[in-house]
């Protein structure tokens, strides 16, 4: 795998035009990393995304119906916002993020690739190279109304310290459901939850059926309330 490559966060329904942003990123210079292409038969598919995601220096999210319905998609940007890789929506239409992937875009500006398709897939370009070229430029970029409540949040303790028993036995309950992402989920929602009942939404979202969902709430909830 390339050491340095721009990370492409799509829906499988959307791989038309993910392959054509790959390739105007690529031919302007910009190695890409793109599930369809790049995991190899044989590669376990979730371990070579996270691998993916660790290596890149950046994240292109094709946003659209498709992507804003996907827990996979949450999973993987959940993933980028842990290791603070700099994230770039491309929206493809005109919709508006919903549910836990309205926290993730919180920040985000985006990129429309209509009804220019070469001047927004241009200022993409242009975006990248420069975030990478200038480490935290990404920062700036956010907007004023919804970057300062971000800055003005006081440090505070995780919800559930990372190798905690409870920390290691809600690892077990969320990875039941979804695998050894799960580590990585629960560490960005300790971090990030203001309270407990915060931290059990956000890993309850990565559970699919209802049931499943308030089974696994409650089993979380019974582990934190244990500490």
């Amino acid at each position: 795998m390339a050491a340095s490559h721009t990370f492409i966060c799509f829906s499988s329904k959307d791989d038309a035009i993910a392959r054509g942003v790959v390739e105007f990123l690529e031919t302007a210079g910009l190695k890409c990393w793109i599930s369809l292409r790049d995991v190899l038969p044989g590669d376990n598919y979730q371990e070579s995304i996270v691998r993916a995601i660790e290596a890149a220096t950046s994240i292109v999210f094709l946003f659209s119906e498709s992507s804003n319905a996907s827990g996979e998609i949450r999973k993987e940007l959940s993933i980028g916002g842990s290791i603070k890789v700099p994230v770039f929506p491309l929206r493809l239409t005109p919709i508006a993020p919903t549910g836990a992937l309205r926290y993730e875009l919180a920040t985000r500006q985006y990129i429309d690739i209509f009804p220019d398709r070469e001047a927004a897939l241009t200022k993409l370009v242009s975006r990248i190279k420069y975030v990478i070229a200038n480490p935290g430029a990404e920062e700036s970029a956010a907007p004023a109304a919804t970057a300062a409540p971000h800055a003005a949040q006081p440090a505070r303790d995780p919800v559930v310290a990372s190798g905690s028993k409870q920390f290691e036995a809600i690892r077990a309950l969320l990875a039941r459901h979804i695998g050894p992402i799960a580590k990585v989920l629960i560490e960005k929602a300790a971090r990030e939850a203001g309270t407990p009942d915060e931290f059990c939404e956000r890993l309850a979202a990565n559970v699919t059926a209802p049931a499943d969902r308030a089974a696994f709430v409650k089993a979380v909830q019974a582990q934190l309330a244990a500490k």
